[in-house]
């Protein structure tokens, strides 16, 4: 029995060492990809660990940046390109929210006519690939003069995020007890007031979690963004990242410094939700 113990315990480590090696090999290869220079960076056999680590490709993808070597010019635009994902995504979760938490809401506790029917219509549409989609898409956002503008790259990320989190609000919602609402009815208020006090704070950790998933998905968006924002004031960082690929030189430390960079704000978004998401996740209250 000891040894069949000793054994499991064996195994559950090396699942979790292979899990860990899984996740965090390419951030530390990249890591130390973005302190290397490019001599070492392409040198065979490959080199672990630089032997003069420099910060270059950091210091050109700052603001006040002196430069980053072939790819400097897109270097300079890095800012621009974080600022604009930032308020992008956080504008896309901040919809995509206030249209799931309200229609989830009204497809769980209200009753009227086609509710089932456009609840099918909306959630199937989670099925439907990107592919097929983009040159309708073009062609009604062509229409209506939304290429190339903050609206309209919102408009499609919520339009494509928003019926998961409709999805995921309306399960929610219906494993919410009705008696304290019933209550709050009772007592005088509104349905839209015992949405907000009474169902929203149960519901904590399903925001949370959305949130996050939301963000995370807008945050990486790359085809639609490469097609319906094409402009430079516009171009989010993923965009920006594939254009320090040159044609007879590629900086490789300047790429590895730019994904490190980007992958801060959702790192920092999830850590901040974790508590909640576990929460979801084991059914408690926190």
């Amino acid at each position: 029995m000891t040894r069949r113990l000793s054994v499991l315990g064996l195994l559950r480590a090396a699942v979790i060492v292979g899990a860990l090696l899984w996740t965090l090999g390419p951030i530390l290869v990249a890591a130390v990809t973005s302190v290397s220079t490019q001599s070492e960076i392409t040198a065979s056999p490959a080199v672990w660990f630089p032997h003069h680590p420099t910060l270059r490709a950091y210091r050109a993808l700052l603001p006040t940046g002196a430069g980053g070597g072939g790819a400097g010019s897109e270097a300079h635009q890095f800012g621009s390109a974080m600022l604009t994902s930032l308020v992008v995504s956080l504008e896309t979760t901040a919809v995509t929210l206030v249209l799931s938490i309200l229609a989830g809401y009204a497809f769980a506790r209200l009753d009227f006519r086609g509710r089932k029917v456009v609840f099918v219509a909306v959630v199937s549409t989670l099925v439907l690939p990107v592919f097929a989609l983009v040159v309708p898409l073009f062609r009604i956002m062509a229409t209506l003069q939304l290429i190339n503008t903050n609206p309209g790259l919102v408009l499609i990320y919520v339009s494509a995020i928003a019926p998961l989190g409709v999805w995921m609000f309306y399960s929610y919602v219906k494993d919410v007890p009705v008696g304290p609402q019933e209550a709050a009815l009772v007592d005088g208020c509104t349905r839209f007031q015992a949405l907000v006090k009474i169902v929203l704070p149960q519901m904590r950790p399903g925001i949370a979690a959305l949130t996050t998933i939301v963000f995370l998905a807008s945050w990486s968006q790359f085809l639609i963004p490469l097609l319906f924002a094409q402009s430079p004031s516009l171009k989010p960082v993923t965009v920006l990242i594939t254009e320090f690929v040159g044609k007879y030189n590629t900086d490789y430390a300047l790429i590895a410094a730019a994904g490190l960079i980007a992958l801060l704000p959702p790192a920092l978004l999830a850590l901040s939700q974790s508590r909640q998401i576990r929460g979801m996740l084991s059914g408690g209250d926190l």
